[in-house]
């Protein structure tokens, strides 16, 4: 299990270690961004969550912008996006991974002998191919002199607890007191060396340099200072920022000093003077640039958290807008739902009573005769029955059929006047008298109705003003004849 948390720590600090050779090479920009871009709060946020998130402050700023992007998204475990990446960027890497078979061998990575590839971009190299050889489940020779090496430089860059040799924390007690005494004697040759301004009385009254007065040491330290102003700088507001150099300070430089063969004899102390003097100007430019990065990634910070904030308030807007809708429709779907049931026990009532009104019509014999008369109607119509012959019309009842109880309703005049010639006992209206004395359906036995020569209203205002007992029979013909065949046929 030890072995394995172990194998873990390194590979977690090999990806960070390819952050670092990233933000390097500037040809992985474009892929970082492409990936970083498309969601910016994501990786933001991820990234500033990392233990690893200040590994590159000692780095240019636009260097350790794209080592934090890049961070991002390793820690957002967005692995394909990062496999991509490195794909793209080390491109000899991902052909050594191509062509390798099962094992790889770091010394076999295709470079020219004249290739010149800047060291950053080299350890990119390894360290993608070794990244992309796990991925594509191909082993490793760990017995390659190369991914030895290139391993201690893993654990040699991102061991957290490797501290800086020449800080004061780390200078030894002894070399400490000679230290001090050094500076004492600076101290007391060169009163304002701790200011690391210019000495006043080395200017002239209007306060130009006095050329005369200075040394060729001084001279250096004084001609620094117009390498500024030929920046567009003023080294004055930096060195007020912090206008007195520590003692610490003093000490760490010159223990610099000393750890680069520098003389310490007090022939020297000029030289040395100058190079503190140079020295402190440059840390303070130095402090100042490292401030302005810290600002810029902080306002970045905020500008990304004002979006992210904005995109969330939008986010909770458009969520309750939804919840909104969603209520609204279960409450319009829960009303139709329900008008809906309300309907269909309207149906079904509707059609209850509707079967109870049918069956009560039915029970009706009236009615029922009357609709087996419709029934014998149109079977009829649809049989196209013929005129009876002469033969079978003389065996018609005629005196029976005069003696009917009957009123016809419908036909025309002259169709009229010739069943009256037979039938002078039955009384006719004419089609088209709508407005007839219903007085005349009264105590009728048979109503006959005309259909082919007849209107709506006469016909309902007939069945609607009948007598319960009176028959309704239909005539569908005007061949005098054929309608006394049909109503004898029909009683």
């Amino acid at each position: 299990m030890e072995k394995d948390n172990t194998k873990n720590c390194y590979e977690c600090r090999l990806n960070y270690f390819v952050c670092t050779s990233l933000c390097a090479t500037k040809q992985a920009y474009k892929y970082i961004d492409k990936i970083y871009n498309s969601n910016k709060e994501k990786y933001s946020l991820c990234s500033r969550e990392c233990s690893y998130y200040n590994l590159a402050n000692s780095r240019l700023l636009e260097e350790e912008m794209y080592f934090k992007k890049a961070l991002g998204i390793i820690t957002s475990g967005a692995e394909e996006e990062f496999y991509y990446i490195i794909r793209m960027t080390y491109k000899k890497a991902n052909l050594l991974i191509k062509n390798s078979k099962d094992i790889v061998r770091l010394n076999e990575l295709p470079i020219k002998s004249s290739d010149i590839i800047p060291q950053e971009e080299l350890l990119g190299n390894y360290a993608a191919a070794i990244i992309l050889a796990k991925k594509e489940g191909k082993k490793l020779d760990e017995d390659d002199f190369f991914f030895r090496a290139f391993q201690e430089m893993v654990n040699l860059r991102m061991n957290p607890l490797i501290q800086n040799s020449l800080k004061y924390s780390n200078i030894d007690k002894n070399t400490r007191k000679q230290l001090r005494e050094i500076e004492a004697d600076l101290c007391e040759r060169y009163p304002n060396m701790i200011k690391g301004s210019r000495e006043l009385d080395l200017q002239k009254s209007d306060g130009s340099l006095d050329t005369q007065k200075i040394n060729d040491y001084q001279r250096i330290a004084y001609a620094l200072d117009y390498v500024y102003e030929l920046e567009g700088l003023n080294i004055i507001p930096l060195l007020d920022n912090k206008p007195n150099t520590t003692s610490k300070e003093l000490l760490e430089l010159i223990n610099i000093w000393i750890k680069c063969g520098g003389s310490m004899e007090e022939s020297k102390y000029d030289s040395l003077y100058s190079y503190i003097i140079a020295a402190t100007k440059l840390k303070r430019l130095l402090e100042t640039y490292k401030d302005a990065k810290r600002l810029y990634f902080r306002d970045i910070a905020d500008i990304d958290k004002d979006q992210l904030k904005e995109k969330n308030d939008i986010i909770t807007k458009i969520t309750q807008e939804k919840s909104d809708l969603e209520a609204k429709y279960n409450k319009t779907k829960n009303e139709l739902e329900k008008e809906n049931e309300d309907l269909k026990e309207k149906i079904r009532l509707l059609e209850n009573k509707n079967k109870h009104l049918e069956e009560k019509l039915f029970s009706e014999p009236s009615v029922k005769e009357e609709l087996i008369e419709l029934r014998n109607l149109m079977f009829n119509l649809s049989e196209h029955v013929n005129i009876p012959s002469a033969e079978t019309n003389r065996k018609v009842d005629i005196d029976k059929l005069n003696n009917l109880n009957a009123v016809c309703i419908g036909g025309t005049d002259s169709w009229i006047n010739s069943m009256k010639e037979v039938l002078p006992n039955w009384v006719f209206i004419a089609a088209g008298f709508d407005n007839f004395d219903t007085a005349l359906l009264k105590n009728k036995e048979y109503i006959f109705v005309n259909t082919i020569s007849n209107t709506h209203a006469m016909y309902y205002k007939a069945i609607e003003n009948k007598d319960k007992d009176t028959k309704i029979r239909y005539i569908n013909a005007l061949n005098r004849d054929r309608v006394l065949y049909e109503i004898e046929k029909n009683l």
